[in-house]
C-alpha cells in the first residue's frame, strides 16, 4: 500500500512539474518579465556533456556562445508542444537543446531521444548533462525551460514554460547584443 502511494505521489509530482510551466508561458511576451535568474552575474555551470546523437563527450565550456539553450525531455508533454518551433531553420545557429533525465544513464534512451528529435525534424543539436547536475545547479524543476547565454557564459535571461516563435526571437536577440 505504501509503495502504491509513493508511486502515485511521484507520478503526480512529475506531471505537475512538467505541466505547470504551460500556464506561466502564456502570461508574457517579453523574456525579461519571466526571468527567474536573480543575479545578472550568474554564469552557466561547467559540466560534462554528451552530444545526444553521437555520444561524443565535451564540456559546457566548449559550447559555442552566445546561445539559447532549451531544456527538454521526451516524457514532457509541454516540451513536445515546442517541437514544431524546433523545425524553424532560423534557430539552427542560435539554439541548442539540453535533454534532461531520459538519456543520461542509458545509451538506448539517448538514441531514442535523438530519434525523437530527428522524427520532429529538429534543426539544432541537443546535448545531455552527463552527470545530471545542471538541473540542480540551475534550479530546474519543471520543463521546458529556456535560457539565453552570453558569450562570457553569463545567463542573460530564463523562461519557464513553452516558448513561442516571438519569444524565442527575443531570446536570440538578447544573445546578439
Amino acid at each position: 500500500m505504501i509503495k502504491k502511494v509513493s508511486v502515485l505521489a511521484l507520478i503526480f509530482v512529475l506531471v505537475t512539474a512538467c505541466s505547470s510551466t504551460k500556464d506561466q508561458s502564456m502570461t508574457t511576451s517579453s523574456p525579461s518579465t519571466m526571468a527567474t535568474v536573480s543575479d545578472s552575474k550568474t554564469t552557466f555551470p561547467q559540466v560534462n556533456l554528451l552530444e545526444l546523437n553521437t555520444g561524443k563527450s565535451l564540456t559546457s565550456a566548449a559550447l559555442v556562445k552566445p546561445i539559447v539553450i532549451t531544456f527538454w525531455a521526451s516524457w514532457c508533454s509541454t516540451c513536445r508542444e515546442e517541437f514544431p518551433l524546433w523545425r524553424d531553420k532560423a534557430l539552427a545557429d542560435h539554439v541548442i537543446g539540453m535533454n534532461v533525465q531520459d538519456a543520461q544513464s542509458s545509451d538506448s534512451l539517448r538514441k531514442a531521444a535523438g530519434q525523437l528529435m530527428a522524427d520532429n525534424h529538429t534543426v539544432f543539436p541537443s546535448y545531455i548533462d552527463k552527470d545530471g547536475v545542471l538541473t540542480s545547479k540551475l534550479g530546474i524543476i519543471g520543463l521546458p525551460i529556456t535560457i539565453a547565454l552570453a558569450k562570457d557564459g553569463r545567463i542573460l535571461d530564463r523562461h519557464d514554460g513553452v516558448m513561442t516563435k516571438q519569444l524565442m526571437a527575443e531570446f536570440i536577440a538578447l544573445t546578439q547584443k
